[in-house]
Parts: C-alpha cells; structure tokens; sequence
C-alpha cells in the first residue's frame, strides 16, 4: 500500500508539474497573450497600488468600458463618477507622457497597451500614484503603450475619497483594539469594585 500511495503522489506531481509549464503557453492560444499582473513599478513615480491587467482596452467611451473602469478604479479608493482632466490615444509605444496641467497630491491614471513589442499585451492597468507637490511627465516601464487617461489629481493626502494606506489601516485597527481592550478592562475593574 505505501508504494501505490508513492506512485499516486509522484503521478500527481507530475501533473502539477506539466500544467505549470504548459499554462502560459495554453493561456496564450487564439492570438491573446495571458495578461500579467500590474505591478507599482510599471511608471516612474512608483504607484501606491495598482490593479490589472485586465484584458482589451478599457479606457473606452462604451458603457461596458466604463463600468469597468469604475469597477476598476473601486478596488484603488476611488468612486468615479465618470469625466477626466486629460487623454491621450494613439500614443504609439511612447514610454514618457508630458503633462500640459500639473499632477498633485493623489492621482489616478489608467494606462491601455496594445499588442506591440514590450508590452503585457493588450491589456490595461490602473494606478493611483501620491505625485506630491506636483510633476508634469510619467514614465512608462513597458513600451506598446496606446492610450492614457488622468481620471482625478490633486486630491490631498488623507482627503475623504483617498485611499488610506496599509500601514494607516494597521494603526487604525490596532488603536481600535487597544481602546476596546481599555474598555474591557476598565468594566472588569468596576465590577469587583462594586461586587
């Protein structure tokens, strides 16, 4: 019995091991490349969070597009209600964006790649990025790039609507429990006080 429990372990070892490696290239087949994961690193000003690469071109004008954008922004903190400050399409593989209108404070752009050399495919990501006291040009870390949209800038850091950051949340959640553990035993001491 231990050999066969051997084998079967090995047999599916095996299997794990031949769909790891034929995943990428099966997630591939019909001329759509498997997107990979945005990461904060993807432009210059690195981002405090990002989500996607969702597949096609978000960053559209149909109704479809633009629930998902909105769906895509709510995962960053952002409650868009449609509208941007600015656009640009058919940027043609371009790696640096200039701005005409400074970025501030928190912003949220979205980035669309097509399927040209040094890109994640035809894909695209949101980000929202702290662009402080202002700047005028990102830099994009993947070329192919096709369109860009700045949806919100100039949102101050901590303003309602802005996502608050991990480490805000940990603070948030630990005064929390220290007030309730304070509360707790501040009722205990009363109750052998009076009993």
């Amino acid at each position: 019995m231990g050999e066969n429990l051997v084998r079967f372990v090995a047999s599916i070892a095996a299997v794990a091991v031949s769909l790891a490696v034929a995943g990428p290239a099966l997630a591939g087949k019909g001329g759509t490349p498997a997107p990979t994961q945005c990461a904060t690193t993807d432009i210059s000003l690195t981002a405090l969070s990002c989500t996607g690469f969702i597949s096609g071109n978000l960053i559209n004008s149909s109704p479809s597009d633009v629930a998902a954008q909105k769906a895509a922004l709510a995962t960053l903190g952002l409650d868009w209600t449609g509208g941007t400050v600015a656009s640009f399409q058919n940027l043609s593989g371009a790696t640096t964006i200039n701005f005409a209108q400074q970025l501030t404070g928190l912003t949220y752009i979205g980035v669309h790649y097509g399927n040209g050399n040094g890109g994640p495919g035809n894909a695209t990501a949101f980000y929202v990025l702290d662009a402080a006291q202002g700047i005028n040009q990102l830099h994009l870390s993947f070329g192919a790039s096709s369109n860009f949209v700045v949806y919100v800038t100039g949102i101050p850091d901590g303003a309602p609507g802005a996502a608050p950051e991990p480490a805000t949340w940990a603070m948030m959640v630990g005064g929390f429990g220290m007030v309730g553990g304070a509360l707790r035993s501040r009722k205990r001491a009363s109750a052998f006080s009076f009993g």
